[in-house]
């Protein structure tokens, strides 16, 4: 599926990620993508993403956007966003964590958006004060 606008390649790859079809998140990444998985730690490329999504997604979390904002510039946007990860931890606990994401969004030669660069950690990966 192709995604309309970087805030609709979010609302796809949310609800893929939620799904478990790994297919489907890494299709709204470019192939050179680069993401953080944590703080000084970096996915870069389709197989590392691949393996860093089929990881993350055994635990069945889900994404919530909760506030989120897109500047655009000549084909490049910013999306930034509030979002929750909500993580199923052991039992019926689930366990609920707000982070402020940074991603740069490429339009791509079929009119789609993709991602290039995903900091789902905003200013965390700059470490404490």
């Amino acid at each position: 599926m192709i995604a309309n606008s970087p805030e609709h390649a979010v609302e796809l790859l949310d609800r893929a990620f939620a799904q478990g079809d790994l297919h489907a998140v890494l299709s709204f990444y470019e192939d050179a993508a680069v993401v953080i998985t944590e703080p000084g730690k970096v996915a870069r490329g389709t197989a590392e993403l691949r393996s860093f999504f089929a990881w993350a997604m055994q635990s069945g979390s889900r994404a919530e956007q909760l506030r989120t904002q897109v500047i655009e510039a000549d084909g490049v946007a910013l999306f930034l966003s509030r979002w929750t990860l909500h993580s199923k931890g052991v039992g019926a606990d689930v366990t609920t964590r707000t982070f402020t994401a940074t991603t740069v969004f490429r339009k791509q030669a079929d009119g789609g958006w993709k991602a290039l660069i995903d900091n789902p950690f905003g200013p965390l990966i700059l470490g404490p004060e």
